[in-house]
């Protein structure tokens, strides 16, 4: 059997052809290398309904407690107006 690879001088026992090996066998492990970065990264997003629900959870949650932190000053507010007219009406009767 001939194997014409195993019998070109340049890529069999010569050191330039053991550089191009090195380095052909790095730039393949490279790109495998990005390539799994990009499947990982792609594996542990969430799906886009799922991220869409989570938004909109997230801006009603903001919603609420800014309502809240207006209701609590408008109470405030307005209690300490109810006690001062109980005061006044309990001081005149």
């Amino acid at each position: 059997m001939y194997i014409p690879v195993a019998h070109v001088p340049l890529l069999s026992s010569h050191p330039v052809g053991w550089a191009i090996l090195g380095v052909a066998g790095y730039l393949t492990y490279k790109a495998g290398k990005k390539a799994g970065a990009k499947t990982e990264a792609g594996v542990e997003q969430e799906c886009l309904a799922d991220r869409a629900v989570k938004t909109a959870m997230k801006s009603a949650y903001k919603a609420k407690m800014k309502i809240d932190e207006s209701l609590a000053s408008g109470k405030e507010k307005y209690s300490e107006m109810w006690n001062e007219a109980r005061t006044e009406v309990e001081g005149k009767a």
